[in-house]
């Protein structure tokens, strides 16, 4: 085992010495690779995080977004929800992971006739995709839960955890209806 050792270490160190050897004889050529990796490393990486942000957006616009077949939700966009938030005057949204027997729950009963009637206002879908753990730390919510929050001027003003109701059935709509806000079909109107 030391022989193997020693071997490896003369060899890498002979494969150095002629590398070196090499770069010097050739400064200009060897330079002008150098230079090329470089450039191309940084092209590669900043290539790498847009085709990633441009693969997230379109992964949520396909999967998540899709999904959503109400009148009363509005998905936001990827990374689009924070800033929606903070610019809106008042805005309700509701903070949910894509999947999960609550989320079902909620999209059966907006569905059903008597729901439709008594529901008086759409909310904003912020879909706990990607940075979850971040955005439950920034809205203060688990993220494994779903969460209607109403905030006006960007300030939270009011909320509800839909796990927390005793009768989803009964309790949702009502709840919902609580959250101080005009219907944002009107407001979109009025813009």
């Amino acid at each position: 085992m030391k022989n193997f050792l020693v071997t490896v270490k003369n060899r890498l160190g002979a494969g150095w010495q002629l590398f070196i050897q090499a770069v010097s004889e050739n400064e200009r050529k060897s330079l002008t690779i150098a230079v090329s990796l470089v450039i191309f490393s940084i092209i590669f990486s900043v290539s790498v995080g847009y085709a990633q942000k441009s693969v997230r957006k379109d992964e949520l616009n396909t999967l998540v977004n899709q999904q959503m077949q109400s009148d009363y939700i509005t998905p936001f966009a990827y990374e689009e929800g924070d800033a929606a938030i903070e610019s809106s005057p008042a805005i309700s949204v509701m903070f949910a992971q894509p999947h999960g027997d609550s989320l079902e729950n909620i999209l059966t009963i907006l569905d059903t006739p008597k729901q439709k009637e008594e529901l008086n206002r759409t909310f904003y879908y912020y879909p706990l995709v990607y940075n979850s753990s971040k955005i439950a730390e920034n809205y203060n919510l688990d993220p494994t839960k779903i969460t209607f929050i109403f905030f006006q001027k960007g300030q939270e003003k009011n909320r509800f955890v839909v796990e927390d109701l005793n009768d989803l059935n009964k309790e949702f709509v009502p709840e919902l209806n609580r959250l101080p806000m005009w219907r944002l079909k009107d407001q979109n109107e009025n813009n």
